[in-house]
């Protein structure tokens, strides 16, 4: 197994109530060659003190405070700091196996892959039934995101369940000012990479937060719709590569998205939903067949009776 440095970027924003078990397990790590690089973003509890705290007792470990950036600003300035041969992200609230890196490399040194991608712990996703180890084609990562309740399709967005060579993942930035910036970046990787490999071990447990702005109690936030601009990006970037099969699959999620928050939202989010469902079906639609275009374009001029017929959910 070679021993290339690995850095990994952890963003911490008041999390003082988890922040020592993420650290701990990463300090527990088999594989030892890492560095961590910890973005305090603006703090407001202990978690800068307990960055500091950790960083005396590990030289493996770098802090740096900044002035609120959010999860993207934060990721960004892990990126421009990192130095190492590959580059991961870990979430402050959660935690990792100790055989998280390890893993991740010897994946990589078998595969010559461009990423890779470990199963992970989830209250809020049902167990995938892949259980074998194996290595992903760019085509057949793509063919994972046509359908965005599926377990794969998370497994294919989220960051942090990741390893990436950093002469892939360096060449962008996340999105700032976006709630939904995994979705922005890993359009960035569709059409880059050649091939990803896949570990079926759960070494990452992700902790459901539901006071976090991605959760439950924050459904009505219009910046949810963010995740719709990043499909539409999707849609784009599929076009460009002639990739029209995608890029009709991508819509299709972005417009049931927009659907389902017309029926579930409060009076601004339904209004913001039906208005870009607008904007993107008549830029988009001429990616549709005849008969699909009349099935979406109901939504525009009877959006309930484009519910009560398609979106009975």
């Amino acid at each position: 197994m070679k021993s290339g440095l690995i850095s990994i970027i952890v963003p911490v924003y008041n999390v003082e109530k988890y922040l020592k078990e993420c650290l701990d397990s990463i300090l527990a790590q088999k594989y030892e060659n890492f560095e961590v690089i910890l973005i305090d973003d603006g703090s407001k509890d202990n978690s800068g003190c307990i960055c500091d705290e950790y960083a005396q007792k590990d030289n493996r470990i770098k802090v740096i405070h900044q002035e609120n950036k959010g999860l993207a600003g934060a990721r960004n300035t892990g990126l421009d700091a990192a130095s190492g041969e590959y580059i991961c992200f870990v979430d402050s609230d959660d935690k990792i196996s100790n055989s998280y890196l390890e893993d991740f490399v010897k994946a990589m040194d078998s595969s010559n892959a461009d990423l890779a991608i470990c199963n992970f712990e989830s209250a809020r996703l049902v167990d995938d039934e892949r259980n074998d180890d194996c290595v992903f084609s760019a085509a057949e990562l793509r063919h994972f995101l046509y359908d965005d309740l599926s377990r794969k399709y998370v497994e294919i967005v989220v960051s942090w369940n990741k390893i990436y060579k950093a002469e892939l993942i360096q060449k962008y930035r996340f999105e700032t000012g976006k709630i939904h910036e995994d979705e922005f970046m890993i359009n960035n990787l569709l059409y880059d990479i050649n091939k990803a490999a896949y570990i079926s071990t759960k070494n990452y447990y992700y902790r459901v937060n539901d006071d976090g702005i991605t959760g439950s109690g924050n459904y009505n936030n219009p910046g949810h719709l963010d995740a719709v601009d990043a499909l539409v990006e999707r849609v784009d970037k599929a076009a460009v590569h002639d990739d029209r099969e995608f890029a009709v699959a991508c819509l299709k999620i972005a417009l049931y998205k927009l659907v389902s928050f017309y029926k579930s939202g409060d009076e601004n989010l339904r209004s913001l939903a039906k208005a870009k469902y607008r904007d993107i079906y008549f830029r988009y639609s001429w990616l549709f067949d005849l008969k699909k275009r009349g099935k979406y374009l109901l939504f525009v001029n009877f959006p309930k009776v484009f519910c009560k017929l398609f979106a009975n959910y």
